[in-house]
């Protein structure tokens, strides 16, 4: 991860990518492949954005583009060849770093043993910008004129899909009031242009969260799966002080190239987002639906709880590119709908104060819920006030967003097993292992905060066979029965039968932990005992 040195003062930890040679299994990527084959994406017809921070080059030259090279020009190296890139801070010679970055974003290599290997090598253009080394003086930095203008007019119109920033700066380490400005520009830029930013943190476990542009609340922020990266929130000093980053890891060695990897993640889901729809591009749906898709079961601490939505370390856990695409892939969902959704999809919805957006999920008798994922993610609104006239911020009232997981049963009253209930973060997340057989209801609500502010809801549900063991006991004259394997909260029915013909309730018992013990009633003549889960054919009740 790169940094410079002055007041805006941003570091790069290595030039050469270490990353381990497995990521695309472990992202899911190859499996992917296997099952679109031809059909898969490479990012074709997606463009991208790349800022760098400048590295002092042999001859004591400064360098930021992954080629040397002015204006557009065509790369011609291994990693670069037939890619249009467009130099948007000026001439530039060849960056070590920027070349690894590149590499990992939109490089042409799928190969990863040469450290260098992308999920997108169909992207064909790509802007590069170089970082200034100051809080926008610059003219031809990024901070500065040539993209995000602090001081003057609104940021420029970004028209690529996917932003990378593989620098991070911990801020003007004098005052809050200028980063914030920076922060601000980036928000609104996002929900303006509509692009997806993905924003590296730091690299050591003993690092704090960079204030630029990580913090920021519209952006995607990225750690490594190791762990070894800033924890602790944003800065109490920046708007939403605490907030959790990184939001996401993946399997590199350093958060540079992690970021550059679920950049490409990005641009390979926007392909296919393309030809869904407007909903579908929105940046914040393709956050949710990566965040979503994330794995935890590489992180046996990962944690969150109803009032933290994300792990402080992990955040919603490991990129896993196959997850998110057939997430993608199922679709945009009406809300509200009285037939179940399908097990991975997604939905856009604009709420109100005191209304709900409800989705309905079935797990039919004999199988479990293994996973549960679900992401709600929404914009900071932001919008100039002065239009015309330079630019002048106005903070909109952060929207105040839930989600519920609820437990509907045939008969009764409906049941809340989950909740995230963040008040200062624009995502919530419910994360479940085990889930009973039954009806399942995932609401959102608005609480406060923001009125009519467009959220992405994507959610991911894997369902397996559902086999308890059952093992029968006689001693002193009474047979037992013994049960085992069972989910925690799922209901179940011993039921017996003479002639397998038939079945007839026996016991009916709610499971409250993994086992489950039942003396038989005395009966004369051979029966035969099985074991079923009930509640599957739950009726959704009104509100």
């Amino acid at each position: 991860m790169i940094r410079s040195a002055t007041a805006v003062s941003v570091c790069v930890f290595s030039a050469v990518s270490l990353c381990r040679g497995d990521y695309l299994d472990d992202t899911g990527y190859r499996e992917l492949a296997a099952e679109l084959g031809t059909a898969l994406p490479t990012g074709q017809g997606v463009t991208v954005t790349q800022v760098e921070t400048a590295l002092t080059v042999a001859g004591g030259a400064t360098a930021y583009l992954p080629e040397e090279g002015s204006g557009t020009f065509t790369g011609a190296g291994y990693f670069m060849r037939g890619v249009a890139l467009t130099a948007k801070s000026g001439p530039s010679g060849i960056s070590g770093h920027s070349l690894d970055v590149a590499a990992h974003f939109y490089g042409r290599n799928q190969d990863p043993n040469t450290g260098r290997s992308t999920f997108t090598p169909g992207v064909t253009a790509a802007d590069v910008y170089r970082v200034g080394e100051d809080d926008g003086s610059d003219a031809n930095s990024w901070l500065g004129e040539a993209f995000l203008a602090p001081g003057s007019a609104p940021p420029l119109t970004e028209s690529r899909a996917v932003q990378n920033h593989s620098w991070i700066s911990i801020g003007t380490l004098i005052s809050s009031g200028s980063d914030k400005n920076l922060l601000r520009r980036l928000d609104f830029a996002v929900q303006r242009d509509g692009f997806l930013t993905v924003t590296g943190v730091n690299n050591g476990q003993d690092t704090t969260v960079p204030a630029l542009m990580a913090s920021a609340y519209n952006n995607l922020a990225v750690g490594v799966t190791s762990g070894n990266h800033s924890r602790g929130g944003v800065p109490m000093v920046l708007d939403g002080g605490g907030r959790q980053k990184p939001e996401i890891v993946a399997p590199m060695d350093y958060t540079s190239f992690s970021t550059a990897l679920v950049s490409s993640a990005g641009a390979f889901l926007r392909q296919t987002a393309d030809t869904q729809g407007p909903n579908a591009r929105k940046p914040q749906t393709l956050k949710a639906i990566l965040l979503a898709g994330a794995t935890k079961e590489e992180f046996p601490g990962w944690s969150r709880t109803a009032t933290v939505p994300l792990d402080r370390i992990y955040g919603a856990g490991e990129l896993h590119l196959g997850h998110s695409w057939h997430i993608l892939a199922g679709g945009e969902q009406a809300a509200n709908a009285t037939t179940p959704v399908p097990d991975k999809a997604w939905s856009s919805a604009t709420l109100t104060t005191a209304t709900t957006a409800d989705y309905r999920l079935t797990i039919p008798p004999g199988e479990i819920g293994e996973v549960l994922s679900v992401m709600a993610v929404w914009p900071r609104i932001i919008t100039d006030s002065n239009p015309g006239s330079g630019f002048t911020a106005s903070v909109a009232a952060l929207a105040d967003y839930n989600l519920l997981l609820q437990r509907v049963p045939a008969t009764g009253s409906v049941v809340t097993v989950d909740q995230s209930l963040s008040t200062i973060e624009n995502l919530e997340h419910l994360y479940q292992r085990n889930l009973p057989s039954g009806t399942w209801r995932l609401r959102l609500n608005l609480a406060g905060g923001g009125h009519n502010v467009p959220v992405a809801v994507a959610w991911r549900l894997h369902r397996v066979p559902h086999r308890p063991g059952i093992s029968l006991q006689h001693a002193d004259g009474q047979d037992t029965l013994t049960f085992t394997g069972l989910v925690t909260g799922q209901r179940y029915l011993v039921q017996n039968s003479g002639t397998l013909d038939t079945w007839t309730t026996v016991n009916d018992f709610t499971a409250d932990g993994g086992s489950f013990t039942w003396s038989v009633p005395p009966t004369a003549g051979r029966w035969f005992y099985r074991l079923a889960a009930a509640d599957a054919g739950a009726v959704l009740p009104p509100g």
